[in-house]
């Protein structure tokens, strides 16, 4: 029977989950700088000296937790803050990734002058809203000497940024400069090359291996690294391994070893805090404090022993990494958690020690805590699925999770991904999540079915593929046993279809040619053509993406592996290897791709004018895209009203977006990742990127003019969906039949009156699990109506913890830019019939 948590503690928040809220909604955005300080020190420290790449980085991973500044808050349980500044949502800063993040070069350029950023940047960077902005010019005087004087000169030509594009130069692949200028254009493309394969310097987007953690414990991972060590060494002495092979395990597990043992003094350090401050406190708080000390001495060192302890574990572990590594690198996501600790949770209730009302109180404190990430990944936790051996694993842990959500509203940035089999999760935890979406977006849901497929096929057991979780946006991975590497680099699929029309010219780079040199449109005889000339531009551009992807992996190979990390993954400590190194049991990475709509309603619109119809010819419609339509609006309008458009249920143009995601499919699947798994396709917009595509990017066919926004991961070009919800659901589920197993993004605004009644929840749990039984692999919802977003637009005092789905992540709509309200307010709200 499923559990009803809807009476737990009164129905309501307590009030120190509260105060926890309210601090966090109401804190300033800020860089955090200590990491970036204690990194900068040991890597001059060891510049040049005897010692492997990834001991230097446990050594960088000791001396932060030794030094990082450490806080309780009055009405914590759970301890460990990610921030350095108490008061302030800080995030550490990867300052090996690159001197260009927006943490860095916005207070180094824009120190105590936010009319110049906002001068700068009218419209915000990102997610990031020029109010939201302002705090990053605003760091301590002394942070901004350390950045000018230390890590800036420092780190200007060592980071996985610079490494690389010295290694893009020297093999050619740098591509011509563009217009802009790098100082004043963060976070944006330098180079021709970046607009048709963008990739950044990191390795983002995977699942910690929390259960590696709970298991064993670091002082277990230790024990584990030391007894592989001694296999290794064996093997080296009676000749089984190379010199060369026994070093680079020794540098590994001699790193993962000082990085575990680092991550324990870590949370002695709490310990020891607590006992401090029950030196003068009294009563309750004594009492907590105490408990609070002895349970950071336990863990993360060691296998919890019970639900809060687990919790903690599970936290600490969480926060040690995103410091130790930084957030914005690794995009670290916890994974299934409810599974992680309901066998904690039953024992506990069994033997009395926990009350469902404390559980769901330790919950809503836990996704506070969750909040506290910036970055779009960390702060998502997947729930529900089907188990390991296949069966139903929705537990009461799952339906707490589902009523915390609901009560703290989201928290301003927490997502739930809600695992669902249309065969075998109960119709009464789907009902629940609905009910979720009355008082908050933030809900995620994905079809069990498609994805176990989809991950088999990458080469998971059946086993490890129904373990998936999800990271990021909508990514989809093992849960602790692989790379994950669902982001970093991408092809700019609008674009691919400008190079296939104009021969390999853009229109953002002059017309200069930037893809593989092909017949100009004027040429192709029939839609054939058109579809082998895409196809020859898309390869070209994969290949292009994974030569300069394989550059930057060996940078970061050489330079900044991530031993902490690796230690809690599976097969990493195993085979000797850090997790950059290809060392975990799973290895993949993926091609981003966004705008499938987009693209399959311009081939459409090809095929329809051109081909079948014979509106219009070749050579007359490259003239209209070059002119953007100039003189010649009742065409445009043509193109756009009457040829097909996904999204209608209309096959015509379905099978063509089938194509192109197919397409997709096979050109990255036949290519090798260097690691040895294969290239995952991932249709998702990330931070208002369809805003940013459609800005670089020349007319298109289907009747979209120069420079505006292209369709949102695999949702419907905004205005084209005539036909219902319905309709772009069985649109949508076409997407699934190709396996595109790193994910879909489907981010859809409803009618918030549609799911105010039991009647309307029934329709809207029938329509989700119609949509997973076509074969769709993910959709999510803003039940939010278009009055409420305007009066948040100006009135943002009034909507503090008002949370959205931007695309596949949730986030607060008041810290938003306004163009990316503008969007999200743009979308049709469809009606749940």
């Amino acid at each position: 029977m499923a559990m009803d948590a809807s009476k737990l503690l009164g129905g309501s928040v307590p009030l120190r989950i509260q105060k926890m809220k309210e601090r966090i909604l109401s804190s300033p955005i800020m860089p955090d700088l200590e990491r970036a300080k204690w990194v900068t020190k040991v890597y001059k420290e060891t510049e040049g000296k005897p010692i492997g790449p990834a001991m230097r980085a446990a050594l960088a991973i000791q001396e932060t937790f030794r030094n990082y500044p450490i806080w309780i808050d009055e009405d914590e349980v759970l301890v460990g803050h990610i921030s350095s500044k108490k008061g302030v949502l800080g995030q550490p800063v990867y300052v090996e990734m690159s001197i260009y993040l927006n943490e860095i070069l916005i207070p180094y350029y824009f120190y105590r002058s936010e009319e110049k950023l906002k001068e700068a940047f009218p419209e915000g960077i990102g997610s990031l809203s020029p109010e939201a902005l302002k705090w990053y010019t605003r760091i301590p005087e002394e942070e901004y000497k350390l950045l000018k004087e230390e890590i800036v000169p420092y780190w200007k030509d060592r980071t996985i940024g610079a490494l690389m594009r010295k290694e893009w130069e020297k093999a050619g692949l740098l591509g011509e400069p563009l217009k802009e200028k790098r100082e004043t254009f963060l976070a944006a493309m330098q180079t021709t090359y970046d607009l048709l394969a963008p990739v950044v310097p990191m390795q983002g987007h995977t699942i910690i291996g929390l259960k590696k953690v709970l298991q064993l414990g670091f002082n277990g991972i230790i024990e584990q690294a030391r007894r592989q060590l001694e296999k290794f060494k064996r093997d080296f002495e009676e000749g089984r391994i190379s010199k060369e092979a026994y070093e680079k395990a020794e540098d590994f597990l001699r790193a993962v070893e000082v990085s575990a043992q680092a991550v324990i003094e870590f949370a002695e350090r709490y310990a020891k805090l607590a006992e401090e401050m029950a030196s003068k406190a009294d009563g309750e708080r004594r009492k907590v404090l105490l408990e609070i000390a002895e349970r950071m001495r336990r863990v993360p060192a060691n296998p919890p022993r019970n639900f809060i302890e687990a919790l903690q574990a599970v936290w600490f572990t969480q926060v040690a990494i995103a410091i130790a590594h930084a957030g914005n690198q690794l995009i670290i996501g916890p994974g299934r958690v409810d599974q992680l600790l309901y066998p904690y949770y039953k024992q506990d209730i069994e033997t009395g020690r926990l009350t469902p009302d404390q559980a769901l109180e330790l919950i809503m404190e836990y996704l506070c805590k969750l909040a506290t990430f910036l970055d779009a990944g960390p702060n998502v936790v997947t729930i529900g699925g089907v188990d390991r051996n296949g069966e139903d694993a929705v537990n009461d842990v799952s339906y707490l999770f589902l009523e915390a959500f609901k009560r703290l509203k989201g928290c301003g940035r927490d997502g739930l991904a809600v695992r669902i089999h249309p065969e075998k999760t109960p119709r009464e935890f789907v009902l629940k999540a609905a009910e979720v979406l009355r008082t908050t977006a933030g809900l995620a849901f994905y079809n069990d079915k498609t994805i176990i497929k989809d991950l088999m096929a990458d080469g998971y057991s059946l086993e490890d593929a129904r373990d998936y979780a999800v990271v990021g946006c909508v990514e989809l991975t093992g849960a602790g046993n692989s790379i994950g590497y669902t982001s970093g680099q991408a092809v700019r699929l609008p674009q691919v279809l400008e190079a296939t029309l104009f021969g390999g010219r853009l229109s953002a780079a002059d017309w200069r040619f930037v893809g593989v040199p092909t017949p100009s449109a004027t040429e192709f005889k029939s839609f054939e053509d058109v579809k082998r000339a895409f196809v020859e531009q898309l390869s070209y551009a994969i290949d292009l993406m994974i030569r300069r992807t394989e550059l930057k992996d060996k940078v970061i190979v050489e330079n900044y592996p991530l031993p902490l990390f690796s230690a809690t993954i599976e097969g990493c400590i195993e085979s000797g290897k850090d997790v950059t190194w290809g060392g975990a049991r799973y290895n993949h990475a993926t091609v981003s791709a966004q705008a499938l709509a987009t693209v399959a309603n311009s081939l459409a619109a090809i095929k329809w004018a051109v081909f079948d119809n014979k509106l219009l010819t070749m050579e007359q419609l490259l003239e209209l895209l070059k002119s953007n339509f100039e003189g010649a609006e009742e065409i445009r309008q043509m193109l756009w009203r009457k040829a097909p458009k996904y999204g209608n249920d209309d096959p015509y143009v379905d099978e063509i977006a089938q194509w192109v995601a197919d397409v997709m499919v096979q050109e990255g699947r036949k290519r090798k990742f260097w690691m040895g798994g294969t290239w995952r396709v991932l249709f998702v917009s990330v931070s208002g990127s369809q805003l940013f595509e459609g800005k670089y990017l020349g007319a298109t066919p289907d009747g979209r003019k120069a420079g505006e926004p292209v369709s949102n991961g695999i949702a419907p070009v905004e205005g084209t969906q005539m036909n219902g919800l319905t309709a772009v659901l069985r649109s949508a589920a076409r997407i699934g039949i190709p396996t595109v197993s790193s994910g879909t993004s489907l981010t859809l605004n409803i009618n918030p009156a549609n799911i105010k009644d039991e009647e309307g929840l029934e329709k809207f749990a029938s329509l989700i699990l119609a949509y997973f039984m076509l074969g769709g692999r993910h959709v999510q919802f803003n039940p939010i109506s278009k009055e409420i977003l305007l009066d948040a637009q100006k009135h943002p005092e009034k909507y503090p913890d008002l949370v959205v789905k931007v695309t596949g992540y949730s986030w607060r709509f008041i810290d938003l830019p306004k163009k990316l309200q503008d969007e999200i307010i743009a979308r049709l709200e469809y009606e749940v019939t």
